[in-house]
């Protein structure tokens, strides 16, 4: 239980090099790609794809939607009424398993691999644009959004879900867990109102802003790129293709004001969450408690203060780095986040996301086993640890030097090639720390 809501896989693989040697390798390679980026990257402007659209039939989007929407009545019916004698456990109730597991990490993965999935089948989206159109219908105009505040309500509220997540316990209890959700599905639905759908799920509903931010990376293009404007163009008149990963970076709509932040937060959030699982957090907590030994009670306190801490060095080096050009230069950094996202969680996926059939058969704990779907083994050992290692190298590695990438051709527009490589190397170093730190986090010990 402890091993899996840690979210990092344990990696018992020996390597046969050091560790600090994988981790330069890593930077490196990062480093070095941006003068291969000035070699091989050409000024070329975005050109459309020529793939012939993908098959969307009309049925698939209501599908969709009312699968998400029948999960979610069976996660709150579990998180609120389940009275079985195992009704409480993390791996024992939907509001749980299908929050924390499947929506939290399979949201990011699906975004990340597929692309723009998540506006075409929230419940959650789908209910307030039907509450924006019967708004219209009566002729309620919304409220003017304030432009610069831009996703920084997005940011605060994935502080406040990692918060929830990563440290305050009484989230992973369903019952607390589901008024919750639904506190914030009233919200949500309060401010669509009050600012319109669109607006509000673009910059201030965390789900739908961590999708679309990974689904730029995704394969799945568009047309019209804007997902609102997807949404609310005739089904003729609107097209989904297929296109390279790392194209919609450049292609797809500028991000919000605040959007280059909202990236850094999902990055960060991750990096401290594989961080505090490991022997090495362990000495630094207790590094304060032999000084502060109050502490030692409020365990709560210090771990937010190093969650804050770690958020603000990533978000305030790159605006430093960045500083008049954030807001251009903040898609690239939606490779890192994703990859990393990808790297930290895709084992803890497959092993805690066994638990989801079981749940979803049986969501009041009443040991209920319909066809033999609610009681099987749970294998934690799916993938070999060197597999696992792997993996999050590769993910990693490639993330950061497709960011590179990206970074390059925006720094070539209107210079040459030389030029934009002088004016990208504080990001390159940048990203080159990113690197490391994801490294060296993804290659500690799991305690116990």
């Amino acid at each position: 239980m402890l091993t899996l809501l840690a979210h990092a896989a344990p990696v018992s693989y020996k390597f046969p090099l050091p560790i600090w040697l994988y981790v330069c390798a890593g930077g490196a390679a990062v480093l070095l790609s941006a003068p291969a980026a000035a070699f091989a990257v050409a000024e070329t402007p975005v050109r459309e794809r020529r793939s012939r659209p993908l098959a969307t039939p009309g049925w698939l989007r209501p599908a969709g939607v009312a699968l998400a929407t029948a999960l979610l009545v069976v996660a709150l019916a579990g998180g609120l009424f389940a009275r079985g004698p195992e009704a409480g456990e993390f791996f024992e109730n939907p509001m749980t398993v299908l929050t924390w597991v499947d929506l939290w990490v399979g949201l990011g993965l699906v975004s990340f691999l597929v692309g723009y999935v998540w506006d075409f089948v929230s419940p959650l989206s789908a209910g307030v644009r039907a509450l924006d159109r019967a708004l219209a219908r009566r002729g309620v105009d919304p409220l003017r959004y304030p432009e610069r505040l831009g996703q920084w309500p997005a940011v605060a509220l994935l502080l406040v879900w990692t918060w929830m997540e990563l440290i305050w316990d009484p989230a992973k209890q369903p019952r607390t867990l589901a008024l919750i959700v639904i506190a914030y599905l009233i919200a949500t639905a309060i401010g669509s109102a009050l600012f319109g759908a669109a607006t509000w799920l673009g910059n201030v509903e965390m789900l739908t802003v961590l999708a679309r931010a990974f689904a730029r990376f995704g394969p799945l293009e568009l047309a019209p790129r804007n997902p609102d404007e997807w949404l609310a163009t005739p089904t003729e008149e609107r097209t989904v293709r297929l296109r390279p990963y790392g194209a919609g970076l450049r292609a797809d709509p500028p991000l919000p004001a605040a959007g280059g932040a909202f990236v850094l937060t999902a990055l960060a959030t991750v990096v401290f969450d594989g961080w505090s699982q490991t022997d090495r957090f362990g000495s630094f907590q207790q590094w304060f408690y032999e000084r502060w030994s109050s502490l030692v009670e409020h365990v709560d306190i210090l771990q937010t203060l190093s969650l804050i801490a770690v958020v603000a060095l990533f978000v305030v080096a790159f605006l430093v780095i960045a500083r008049g050009s954030a807001r251009e230069l903040a898609p690239t950094l939606i490779p890192i986040a994703a990859v990393y996202f990808a790297a930290h969680y895709f084992a803890y996926l497959l092993i805690a996301g066994q638990y989801t059939l079981g749940v979803i058969v049986d969501p009041f704990a009443q040991g209920w086993n319909p066809g033999g779907l609610g009681e099987y083994g749970i294998t934690k050992s799916v993938t070999p640890a060197a597999l696992v290692w792997w993996m999050q190298v590769l993910l990693i590695v490639w993330g950061h030097v497709a960011a590179v990438f990206a970074a390059h051709r925006l720094a070539l527009r209107g210079t040459t090639p030389a030029r934009a490589l002088a004016a990208q190397l504080p990001l390159v170093l940048l990203m080159v720390g990113y690197t490391v730190a994801g490294l060296w986090v993804l290659a500690q010990q799991i305690r116990a």
